[in-house]
């Protein structure tokens, strides 16, 4: 029988885990084994007549003409009977409640087909010879082999198939009364015998087959609604982050104009530049006005840069940079600092560096971020190193390494992430708003690099970005030195 489109089965008993009860799979593996039949046995509408009247010219020598042609006419009435079967199912919407049904209905038809197709082993076989004997026998075992070939995977149809050719098989041996067709009756039982257990394993492997092809479709099917679910969840998660990238970056650039009036207006009031504010406590205010306005305006800075970076508006500006002379300008932020706080800050940046392209007001917000990081976690008399040097797989990697507290392993994944802050922040005396390093990262990776951070509790930090070798201009050859013969 023709596989109906895969659009006219109808999947009953769904769970809603997606799973199925035990009655809803044994029925849905019933219903694969019944195609499976049900496929194989289609030729057999028209191939079975064809032998039939083969089978009959060859038995012309002992049976009349006429009982062959009634023997014929009939299986061709029981094979065009299983032909509309087969077309009915094929056209019919096919569901797996129905299976039993149609299961009943092929039986029938097959027992039935069985009756006329062992009917010359009883009608002929006085008839014949010892040769037509053997004919029949021999069309008998064809039968049985082929029924347990495509019979077994549906054992109901294995059943109504193989046990009429078994009787027609050993049966009329019987009728001769002689030793030879006793044993040839006993050979016949023992054939059928031994069919009935290779289609008994048959069935077995098809079973297991069609098994596990649902299992199969199933798993395939709940990775692919689990895949969806997640692919939902991602959009949404990357839409909300978005929105979130564009209010924050919004919101910031609104927050910016007032302040810029506030710190104008305080730097005025500070420097009392339309005369004396009338009160020292005044003069005091205007100041602590202007410091919180400046560290607010910071903030906000930090807030629109990270919003810009993670929404993917972040541009590079690329120019020839000198790390020598970007290291020192940064460090002269640090000066006063560095009187402060009585931290030793050294700058270690490598001879004959080649020039790096890179974004100038971007490289110059790293190296500020990472020292002022450093600087918030090291303790007096701590040093800061500021390094810039050849990477040893290419590239360039510029850094600040401190001898602070170090971060804790299982912080290091935080430091990294917007507001994040690791447990090591409590040693800090400036808090830090956990925006500096994801903003530092985000701008290395716009220049196409990464960043490092090797740490060790107590003895200090060491952050590394590294740049790709297509972001050096003119990078120079490592010297061969040779050894000297002399």
């Amino acid at each position: 029988m023709q596989r109906a489109p895969a659009t006219d089965f109808i999947v009953e008993d769904r769970l809603p885990d997606g799973g199925q009860n035990l009655a809803a799979r044994a029925l849905k593996l019933q219903f694969e084994q019944f195609r499976v039949v049900c496929k194989n046995n289609a030729p057999s509408a028209f191939a079975m007549p064809v032998f039939a009247l083969i089978i009959s010219i060859m038995l012309l020598e002992w049976v009349p003409f006429t009982h062959l042609a009634w023997w014929v006419a009939a299986v061709t009435v029981v094979c065009g009977a299983q032909g509309a079967l087969n077309e009915l199912y094929r056209r019919s919407p096919q569901r797996e409640a129905d299976t039993p049904r149609w299961i009943v209905a092929y039986a029938t038809v097959i027992v039935i087909f069985g009756i006329v197709w062992i009917a010359p082993a009883f009608l002929f076989w006085n008839d014949c010879g010892d040769l037509g004997h053997l004919l029949i026998g021999l069309v008998m075992a064809c039968c049985i082999a082929g029924a347990a070939a495509i019979m077994s995977p549906c054992p109901p149809l294995a059943a109504a198939s193989l046990i009429p050719y078994a009787i027609g098989l050993t049966i009329p041996p019987l009728f001769a009364g002689t030793t030879f067709y006793y044993l040839l009756s006993a050979l016949g039982l023992g054939f059928s015998l031994f069919m009935l257990h290779l289609a008994r394993q048959v069935f077995v492997t098809t079973r297991d087959m069609l098994t596990l092809r649902e299992d199969k479709n199933s798993l395939i099917e709940q990775l692919t609604a689990a895949k969806f679910e997640s692919d939902k969840a991602r959009l949404r998660a990357e839409a909300a982050s978005q929105a979130k990238s564009e209010f924050l970056a919004n919101m910031s650039h609104e927050l910016r104009t007032p302040l810029n009036a506030i710190l104008g207006f305080s730097d005025i009031m500070k420097g009392e530049v339309f005369g004396s504010l009338g009160s020292t406590q005044y003069l005091e205010y205007s100041g602590h006005i202007h410091t919180s306005g400046q560290h607010l305006l910071g903030l906000i800075n930090d807030i629109l840069d990270l919003a810009k970076i993670e929404a993917g508006r972040s541009s590079v500006r690329s120019v020839e940079l000198n790390m020598r002379e970007a290291v020192q300008k940064a460090l002269k932020f640090f000066e006063i600092r560095a009187i402060d706080t009585r931290i030793d800050f050294k700058m270690d940046v490598e001879k004959d560096l080649p020039l790096l392209l890179a974004d100038e007001r971007g490289m110059h917000q790293i190296l500020l971020n990472l020292i002022s990081n450093a600087v918030k976690f090291t303790p007096a008399a701590g040093t800061v190193t500021v390094f810039a040097r050849r990477a040893s797989n290419g590239g360039m990697d510029v850094g600040v390494a401190d001898t602070g507290v170090g971060i804790d392993p299982s912080d290091v994944d935080a430091v990294f992430e917007a507001f994040g802050q690791g447990r090591h922040d409590i040693a800090a005396v400036e808090k830090g708003t956990g925006l500096g390093l994801p903003i530092v990262r985000g701008l290395v990776e716009a220049h196409g690099g990464t960043i490092k951070l090797d740490t060790q509790l107590g003895k200090g930090t060491t952050f590394t970005c590294w740049f790709p070798r297509e972001r050096l201009t003119s990078p120079q050859p490592v010297p061969i030195r040779l050894a000297s013969v002399f």
